[in-house]
């Protein structure tokens, strides 16, 4: 009888769940890759077979929230008013803190932000959407407020004392906070 064999790219997803949980037991900083291995029950040179570094699994895991930011900055580009890119931008900003809210926290662990601004596609992809939300010629309060909006955005939805609120509700009282965040430029 044949041994089963796991879905290809089943040993990589496990790997990332694996440092998730161990990412939130003990920061990224305080989480080695022995301890994913420890965690899967296999050796580190399997882990390092997937991932050549902690940074590589740091990244593997914001890459896809920043492709889809990626994609609310080029159709907030689209709209023709700074009004409509705003909005479109503040929308998608509450969209993704709400679908990756359990991964949120990662953007405020200094490890992953010193691996992130080292990342100028990272980098380009925060300042266009901040672009976008502060508008030509942005003031000090225009740039406060943003930063409100986006760290309070994100903090929220990654906060365990509101995992108990569903994604709708959470995005909805989110997306009604951010447009009263974001009313003084408007």
């Amino acid at each position: 009888m044949a041994k089963p064999v796991a879905p290809r790219g089943s040993a990589r997803e496990r790997v990332l769940q694996a440092a998730l949980d161990l990412f939130m037991e003990h920061s990224v900083g305080g989480t080695s890759l022995q301890m994913i291995a420890d965690r899967l029950g296999v050796s580190k040179p399997a882990v390092y077979y997937q991932f050549r570094s902690r940074d590589d699994i740091v990244m593997a895991l914001v890459e896809p929230m920043f492709d889809d930011i990626v994609r609310v900055i080029k159709i907030a580009e689209a709209m023709p008013t700074a009004q409509g890119k705003r909005d479109v931008t503040v929308s998608g900003v509450v969209e993704l803190a709400v679908r990756y809210r359990r991964l949120t926290f990662l953007f405020y662990d200094r490890a992953v932000e010193y691996a992130v601004r080292s990342r100028e596609d990272f980098m380009a992809t925060h300042d266009a959407a901040a672009a976008l939300l502060q508008g030509p010629s942005p003031t000090a309060e225009d740039r406060i407020i943003t930063t409100t909006l986006l760290a309070g955005t994100f903090t929220t939805a990654a906060d365990p004392e509101l995992e108990d609120i569903d994604d709708e509700q959470l995005h909805s009282i989110l997306l009604d906070t951010a447009r009263r965040i974001m009313a003084p430029l408007t």
